[in-house]
């Protein structure tokens, strides 16, 4: 809802600053044109000028060259009319106009109009100048205001543009409360979309067809949610009852190569055969259990065991899990490193499993770098996570593998071999927690668990540790 609040409140004021420029652009460009026909709107300096131009000697009246054209370029005629009211001079002065005028006739046409004529005068030495311009060339009527309108003027203008603009105002905030009760369901029904909920949006209103198009769209995903379901789960199944069928007569062959191992009647090759046969079976039991696990932890089918547990202790057994079965230490030396404050960190978590993580970190480094590197398992606190990394001196990860495996949403798919840190990252995500992959500036590669732990609130002074929920299928390297 503080959405829905927030663009209401930008709807507003947007539309009240569009209103405001427009009011601003009217009065500019009022303005602009009263300067623009200020001339042909006010006559009276022209007047004068001409008025100043027409000279009288010896009781005859003549215009000066620049009055003349000032009188062509503007009025039609002119007059001049003495005391008595007669036009003792004229220019193109025309039939319908008189000669004499009383008094009350000068007084009548001198604001406004003589025979249609829009007049302008003049007060002349001799007496009264008069200028017509053409019929329907100028609009002159009497406007009067009383002095204490134009006392007001200025705040009436304020309250008026006030006024405007609050109008402008609500009825935005009107119009705005109109589509937001209009997008309201709409925003409800993005967002039950988002949380793979059925929606259902009423077509009518002002935008029943973008509703319409959100209930197929909702019918659309949740047919393709239904169906991928089905597929998960049908392919959960089917790796599930392959991975226990095969398991019975694998575990023959196991037992029959164990046995011609050991069997003193068989040559030594053909001991050595059987030996080849049972640790290939071994490798093909561990696969399908990694098959199988990958599988559930995908899913979130694999029920965790929790306990509580020391990583220190985890990743020690770990390490020397693999040094009890024959490491060549000579080319992969392993070193554990447990950082200040990591001893006494306690997980709540299946301990089982994050071995395992582990465990497969350690191999991923031996088993893709057959030249030998040396490996780095370290125990770190990390604000309210703990970390642990494994890192080599190898040769790191290729690019392409790198980006598959860090991809939050969408992987590149990988050649081969990806299975190790698929489960990795299974584990991780099962735990509330991540798994981070990286080559070093120096050379090799390090690849991270950060799984949640629990600390005292006033420990706590960093970014929490979050689960990145992004559905991937990780790889390790090729």
């Amino acid at each position: 809802m503080k959405s829905i609040a927030k663009i209401l409140s930008r709807y507003v004021l947007s539309a009240a600053g569009v209103a405001l420029i427009l009011l601003l652009l009217n009065l500019t460009a009022f303005y602009a044109w009263m300067m623009k026909n200020a001339d042909d709107t006010s006559g009276q300096g022209r007047v004068s000028a001409i008025a100043q131009a027409l000279k009288e000697k010896d009781g005859a009246y003549s215009l000066t060259p620049e009055g003349e054209k000032m009188i062509d370029g503007r009025f039609a005629w002119a007059m001049l009319l003495d005391g008595e009211g007669n036009a003792v001079w004229s220019r193109n002065l025309p039939g319908d106009v008189k000669r004499k005028y009383t008094v009350a006739e000068a007084a009548s046409f001198s604001r406004w109009y003589l025979n249609g004529y829009p007049v302008s005068v003049w007060r002349y030495s001799q007496g009264l100048l008069v200028l017509g311009a053409p019929k329907g060339s100028l609009w002159k009527y009497q406007v009067q205001f009383p002095e204490k309108v134009l006392r007001s003027a200025p705040a009436w203008l304020t309250g008026t543009l006030i006024a405007n603009c609050a109008a402008a105002v609500i009825l935005a905030l009107l119009f705005g409360l109109r589509l937001i009760r209009s997008l309201k369901p709409l925003a409800q029904g993005i967002e039950d979309m988002a949380r793979k909920q059925p929606v259902f949006l009423p077509p009518g209103g002002l935008l029943g067809d973008l509703a319409e198009k959100l209930n197929d769209t909702s019918r659309l995903l949740q047919e393709q949610e239904a169906f991928l379901q089905k597929r998960d789960t049908v392919r959960t199944h089917w790796i599930a009852g392959v991975s226990h069928d095969i398991r019975t007569p694998l575990s023959v062959v196991m037992g029959y190569a164990s046995h011609l191992e050991e069997s003193p009647a068989l040559p030594e090759p053909e001991r050595e055969k059987a030996r080849v046969i049972r640790r290939q079976s071994e490798r093909i039991r561990a696969l399908i259990n990694d098959l199988n696990l990958a599988s559930k932890l995908e899913y979130d089918m694999q029920p965790l065991r929790r306990s509580k547990f020391r990583p220190a202790e985890l990743v020690r057994a770990a390490a020397a899990d693999f040094l009890n079965r024959g490491l060549d230490v000579s080319r992969y030396p392993i070193e554990v490193t447990v950082k200040e404050g990591a001893q006494e960190l306690v997980l709540n978590g299946d301990r089982e499993l994050v071995q395992r993580a582990v465990s497969n970190l350690i191999q991923n480094s031996i088993r893709h770098n057959p030249d030998g590197c040396a490996v780095t398992v370290c125990v770190e606190p990390l604000y309210s996570c703990c970390k642990i990394s494994v890192r080599d001196s190898g040769s790191g990860f290729p690019q392409k593998v790198l980006r598959a495996i860090s991809a939050p949403i969408t992987p590149e798919p990988l050649d081969s071999h990806g299975l190790g840190l698929t489960i990795v990252r299974g584990i991780a995500r099962a735990h509330g927690g991540k798994a981070e992959f990286r080559n070093l500036p120096q050379g090799g590669g390090e690849a991270s668990l950060l799984l949640p732990c629990p600390v005292p609130e006033q420990e706590s002074k960093g970014p929490i540790c979050r689960d990145n929920r992004g559905r991937t299928n990780p790889g390790s390297r090729s």
